[in-house]
């Protein structure tokens, strides 16, 4: 199989330097940028998987910064620039790694009611041309205090809570156990402790947003989670 890599790639420490010129993040058709990037977060990039799903590895891999430019003159899919970012670390950062499916805390979302009522703020969506038996959201909107789909799965929602940490400040793996197929559209909004400017706000924590907005709780458990544990890894040689 044809192994995809970028044709040119920068790596810079950031220790002892001053404040990097470039944009925080830069990504188009076959370029990867960053100005102040840690080892975990390029990780968590290229294999697509949060925070707490890496382990193992030095202190180093999420104190230490680097500025990252790597070009290729090919046209890339996102699936493909994940691929190349993967080959960069093993090839830069002498990255190796496996997965492994570990247990651990996690989050069971069921239906808050005892008689099986959903939410004011959500809402049964009967011909969604979106749908399927594993449906992908219609559309999703997320923001620092919200979440918002004219059409989603539960399943696709409980993915999202997780996926979108950085939104919802969901640190657990979210599993759906309500038993309630089809699509759904809502509107869910919350307080949010990523806010850049501190404000205060009427909004509820996560937790009960989505009990009281949507019918839905989250209840805290154990089970299986994937995760990528880091064998081996050294720091870059600069260029």
């Amino acid at each position: 199989a044809t192994v995809l890599a970028f044709d040119v790639v920068s790596i810079k420490s950031l220790a002892g330097i001053g404040r990097a010129r470039m944009p925080g993040a830069r990504q188009s058709q076959g370029r990867f940028a960053r100005a102040a990037t840690t080892l975990q977060q390029l990780i968590q990039y290229a294999y697509d998987v949060q925070p707490l799903q890496v382990t193992g590895g030095p202190a180093w891999v999420s104190t230490s910064r680097f500025q990252i430019d790597a070009r290729t003159e090919r046209t890339t899919t996102p699936a493909q620039m994940r691929a190349m970012v993967r080959q960069m670390l093993a090839e830069r950062f002498a990255l190796k790694a496996h997965t492994d499916v570990l247990d651990r805390p996690i989050y069971r979302m069921v239906v808050a009611r005892a008689d099986g009522k959903l939410g004011p703020a959500i809402y049964h969506i009967d011909d969604a041309e979106c749908g399927g038996s594993n449906p992908q959201p219609c559309d999703l909107a997320a923001w620092s205090g919200g979440l918002m789909s004219s059409g989603m799965g539960l399943q696709q929602l409980a993915v999202t809570l997780f996926n979108r940490s950085q939104s919802t400040g969901i640190d657990r793996l979210v599993i759906d156990q309500t038993g309630l197929a089809g699509i759904f559209g809502f509107t869910l909004m919350f307080s949010s402790s990523f806010d850049t400017v501190p404000h205060v706000s009427n909004d509820p924590s996560i937790f009960t947003a989505l009990r009281e907005q949507l019918g839905l709780k989250l209840e805290s458990a154990k089970g299986p989670v994937e995760v990528l544990e880091i064998d081996s890894v050294s720091r870059p040689s600069e260029n």
